[in-house]
């Protein structure tokens, strides 16, 4: 293409290029559309249109962002049974449990219950009967008992661990039998009339019948 004029005698004038001075009906259908061939993604740019340079360099259709990395599986490691708090407190309990089951065994196989009357015998002599009996150095409570009659406390006249009581008094006949039993290990409690009972509350009855 010739950039001067070719008229004979007439100075060369270059010759500019023809620019498009609005665009062409098929760029407005393409705007109206909402299509802009070259701006829109996926499309190149191709040209630059109406003296607006086209935009960057477009990202390719594919895609060369990886996929979301994988978790990574966290290998956990499992607590040893006897290092759970639930079985720490099930082991400390049981441990307590058969401590106090083993004190309460020895307790009841060691404990001696209270003081027990040992040696308990009468003799009866003229107008009056001496009751004496062992046993450790505690004080100690006697009673004139009777079948049918309430016991008579004659716990005043004894000393230490023995008892002389005059016939005088009326206390006592040839029915009667004396308890004896330590005061302060049966406090408040009945006078035994049973065998079985006199040996829980480590008492000894001995009778007028008995003395020598």
């Amino acid at each position: 293409m010739s950039t001067t004029s070719s008229r004979p005698g007439v100075p060369g004038v270059p010759v500019i290029p023809p620019v498009p001075s609005a665009p062409s009906p098929e760029h407005r259908r393409e705007r109206a559309s909402g299509a802009r061939l070259g701006w829109d993604p996926g499309q190149p740019a191709l040209y630059e249109q109406w003296g607006v340079p086209a935009p960057g360099p477009k990202r390719s259709m594919g895609s060369d962002i990886g996929l979301l990395p994988e978790l990574e599986q966290t290998e956990t490691t499992r607590r040893p049974l006897w290092k759970h708090p639930a079985f720490i407190v099930s082991a400390a309990l049981a441990v307590v449990a058969v401590a106090v089951a083993v004190v309460m065994i020895v307790h009841a196989v060691t404990a001696e219950g209270p003081p027990k009357v040992r040696d308990l015998a009468i003799e009866s002599g003229s107008g009056n009967v001496h009751v004496s009996w062992g046993g450790p150095d505690v004080a100690w409570s006697v009673y004139v008992v009777e079948p049918g009659t309430r016991p008579v406390d004659v716990t005043g006249q004894a000393r230490g661990t023995e008892l002389w009581l005059p016939t005088a008094g009326g206390l006592y006949d040839a029915d009667s039998c004396f308890v004896v039993r330590a005061t302060a290990a049966n406090q408040g409690k009945a006078v035994p009339t049973d065998a079985g009972t006199r040996a829980s509350q480590g008492a000894g009855q001995v009778c007028l019948g008995d003395a020598g």
